[in-house]
């Protein structure tokens, strides 16, 4: 599957000059969360709703708060190489340009999820891309496809999320995942395999905690245990009273 097989196609841009204001009824309009920054018929940037939940200056313009650091996907790139760089570089969207640079569309975090869940094929998939699936669902029911499209596969899974304070994120991502992989059968419990688990949690969260370190956050993980490995992915924001990340995706590994 391509990237132009589940791509927002005409996306709604906003000039850099535009005030923070316009920015926002932009978005609550029609209904989405983030914005391509054009000006001069070039992408120049990025804006989302977190850059705007702490900013009481709402004439300010958008080129102030938008992101410069542009990281763009073709249409005929896969599905996969989208969600790899939504992974690599903590981001929920990529604007989608064809070979000739133009701009043809976006690509949510939102709609992988749903094009995966439309994809007819029944190609096996990783255990480290099941989990970051799984992870980003954003309801019972995609939930439910994904846990029993896994166990398709001959993986076990296991979902669950949990949230706390800087101090506490790292053991109850910990415990929350391992409580979550005995009760659907992910593991046994036994000291070994419960190991596994705190490896790949560890793994994951190592990753988050270099790109936001010293803040709590709420997120969703889920694990998968393949032939061999478990994968564990963590979806979800870091965030305190004065600070509101994007959302950040992050995968970890271990031998079992």
């Amino acid at each position: 599957m391509f990237v132009k097989d589940i791509m927002v196609k005409n996306p709604i841009t906003v000039s850099p000059d535009a005030t923070l204001l316009e920015a926002e009824k932009l978005m609550s309009v029609n209904n989405i969360g983030r914005l391509i920054v054009v000006e001069d018929g070039k992408v120049i940037g990025m804006l989302t709703d977190s850059d705007l939940v702490h900013q009481h200056e709402l004439e300010t313009k958008v080129e102030v708060l938008m992101s410069t650091d542009v990281i763009k996907v073709y249409e005929d790139q896969t599905v996969q190489e989208a969600a790899a760089l939504m992974a690599d570089h903590h981001i929920g969207g990529l604007p989608v340009f064809d070979r000739e640079e133009n701009l043809v569309g976006i690509v949510t975090a939102e709609d992988l999820v749903v094009g995966f869940v439309r994809e007819e094929s029944q190609a096996k998939i990783t255990p480290e891309s099941a989990a970051i699936y799984l992870s980003m669902t954003r309801s019972r029911e995609y939930e439910k496809y994904w846990l029993e499209k896994v166990q398709g596969y001959g993986y076990r899974a296991a979902i669950t999320q949990t949230g706390a304070s800087a101090e506490k994120l790292a053991i109850k991502l910990r415990e929350s995942t391992t409580v979550a992989a005995i009760a659907r059968g992910v593991i046994s419990e036994n000291s070994r395999e419960k190991m596994a688990v705190s490896n790949a949690v560890k793994d994951a969260y190592s990753q988050l905690a270099l790109v936001n370190p010293g803040l709590g956050g709420g997120f969703k993980i889920a694990i998968v245990r393949g032939e061999g490995r478990l994968a564990v992915a963590i979806f979800g924001k870091f965030g305190h009273a004065l600070v509101d990340g994007p959302e950040q995706l992050t995968v970890g590994t271990s031998v079992i």
